[in-house]
């Protein structure tokens, strides 16, 4: 190269190097531009349910009455019912109503005295059989009900649905001897979940009252996949698009990395589980005992996601009647849930569910004949 081509070469090169770098600015600013625009749409039209959060905390702020602040905090306090409804409320919580009766249930009133010609069912579970996100009557508990009578059958079908979002199996045993048994139900379904056990109530509350998890050590903190390390550097400045981002992480390969080679993962088996579901296998024996001396039948309905594989053959061990109520894989190919954010059953997810009541009660005979 001459010297004269020197010089031309040097401003070749600054010139290609100012054009990358405005480049990547454009790239930057046009990037930032796209996910600000995403941010704002999906805050103002909530297609992917942001919502959720904040119905959730108003439920707890106006519906339901906090037992668990009430001393004494003992033990024996956190063992007990620790929040119940409040009684003969309708609050819009934005996409749904909660309406309780004076016995703080879900649904119309009801006398605690059963009447007479009336075949009264009380349901025991948490946030999907109390029906999160949708209006009582869309329910599979008041559907059952309501389309029974609508039939003309002589007996009159009663369905008192005394689940809670965040109740235990703990929770629903106090549930049942406190209320349960008082209504002098003709039969009692427990709809079981994951969460019966992986995320005890017991433990949610302890950790609020004392500011401290009482179980550290079972605490398990999974490695980031890409989804979940984007969905958490987005997160301050960018939260909807972090949790829309945060949907495609996939739990369970995460899980699979911290457990041994060959080890596979149950939810019975895997941080808290070992011990909460210790706690649930009691509370379900105290549960069948109740009913079994009450001279009532009791059928568990499971509706675990992960799946519970230890429940099935832990109710055929105890003479529990069992019938799987879970979404299968096809099922989950539909429209069946109220949002990408929330996983409880919709219209269409409560129909499945009804569908599979109506037909494990017709086959076990236990709805009343005329």
């Amino acid at each position: 190269m001459t010297a004269p081509d020197a010089p031309a070469a040097k401003s070749s090169r600054r010139r290609k190097a100012l054009r990358r770098m405005f480049a990547a600015i454009a790239l930057a600013f046009g990037l930032s531009i796209a996910l600000v625009s995403v941010e704002v749409f999906l805050r103002t039209t909530d297609p992917i349910g942001l919502a959720y959060e904040g119905e959730t905390l108003r439920y707890f702020q106006v519906a339901v009455d906090r037992l668990f602040e009430r001393p004494p905090h003992d033990e024996a306090a956190l063992d007990g019912r620790l929040f119940r409804h409040l009684p003969s409320i309708d609050v819009s919580l934005g996409s749904f109503h909660v309406r309780t009766n004076a016995l703080r249930c879900r649904g119309p009133e009801i006398r605690e005295k059963k009447p007479d010609g009336v075949f009264r069912i009380v349901l025991l579970g948490d946030s999907v059989a109390f029906g999160w996100g949708v209006e009582d009557e869309v329910t599979f508990a008041r559907r059952l009900e309501r389309e029974w009578n609508a039939q003309g059958h002589a007996t009159r079908l009663e369905v008192v649905n005394t689940a809670m979002p965040k109740y235990d199996t703990n929770q629903e045993e106090a549930t049942l001897r406190d209320l349960g048994l008082r209504l002098q139900p003709d039969l009692v379904l427990l709809v079981y979940v994951t969460n019966d056990l992986s995320d005890p109530t017991r433990d949610t509350i302890e950790q609020l009252l004392t500011g401290k998890h009482p179980h550290p050590d079972e605490q398990v903190e999974l490695p980031d996949d890409l989804w979940s390390w984007l969905a958490k550097e987005l997160a301050p400045a960018l939260p909807a698009t972090a949790k829309l981002i945060g949907t495609r992480s996939d739990d369970a390969t995460r899980v699979a990395k911290v457990l041994p080679a060959g080890v596979r993962y149950t939810p019975e088996t895997f941080g808290a589980g070992p011990r909460g579901w210790a706690r649930s296998q009691a509370a379900l024996l105290r549960i069948a005992a109740m009913c079994k001396d009450a001279g009532v039948p009791l059928v568990l309905f499971d509706h675990t996601l992960p799946r519970v594989e230890s429940l099935e053959p832990f109710c055929k061990e105890n003479d529990i009647a069992y019938e799987p109520f879970w979404f299968t894989d096809e099922d989950r190919n539909g429209d069946i849930t109220n949002s990408w954010l929330d996983s409880h059953a919709n219209a269409a997810g409560h129909e499945l569910l009804l569908g599979r009541l109506r037909a494990a009660l017709e086959r076990r005979q236990l709805l009343p004949r005329d």
